[in-house]
């Protein structure tokens, strides 16, 4: 069973999103026990003390239900990255470099704090064409970076911004392999320092 069971609510719409959440959160469980190729339905929903036709009622199938969990963890990362970016600029921060790194802070604290999910996506073992979908977000987030420099009239080379986003994904991966939460802080710094690095400009 899943550790925490969500508790039903009396009317039928809370029943339907608690019985998602828990079917998402067995899941999950299940993804990080076996990996994604060896877990089955019957695993998950065994898991979750739900049916088979409970599961497929909220999600198509097992890729549906990775797919949302990755969702869900992009999610955090995007809120964090925002919420990060602008507690810097009510702080005064102006200079595109330090709130990009901000940001990239917020990122990575989410990779810390979420080790095993973040894990479970970096293994590259997952459904059909989530490979394609990862390739795609890296892609958005170029874009993203290279026209907020663009907008600050100080633009970044696209190169630059291939580089530094390929600098955070690889951080990404190993933060989730590190053994411990003081290791995956140590790498983040690390990782941000060399970033600062990568965007200093000459004079």
């Amino acid at each position: 069973m899943v550790t925490e069971q969500i508790a039903h609510a009396g009317r039928p719409a809370d029943r339907g999103a608690s019985t998602r959440v828990t079917l998402l959160a067995s899941a999950r469980e299940v993804f990080l026990q076996q990996g994604y190729a060896q877990a089955a339905i019957t695993d998950i929903v065994a898991v979750a003390g739900a049916s088979v036709g409970s599961l497929y009622h909220h999600f198509a199938g097992k890729a549906d239900l990775y797919l949302a969990l990755y969702e869900e963890l992009n999610d955090a990362h995007e809120a964090r990255t925002r919420a990060a970016v602008r507690q810097a600029r009510e702080a005064g921060v102006a200079d595109p470099m330090r709130l990009l790194l901000a940001g990239a802070r917020g990122y990575l604290d989410v990779a810390i704090e979420r080790r095993d999910s973040t894990a479970m996506f970096a293994r590259g073992d997952g459904p059909p064409g989530f490979e394609l979908m990862w390739r795609r977000r890296v892609s958005d987030w170029v874009t993203r970076n290279t026209e907020f420099f663009a907008r600050s009239g100080e633009p970044l080379d696209e190169a630059a911004a291939i580089v530094m986003t390929g600098a955070m994904l690889l951080a990404v991966t190993e933060i989730s392999l590190a053994t411990d939460i003081s290791r995956a802080r140590q790498l983040a710094d690390g990782v941000l320092v060399v970033l600062a690095r990568l965007g200093s400009r000459p004079g």
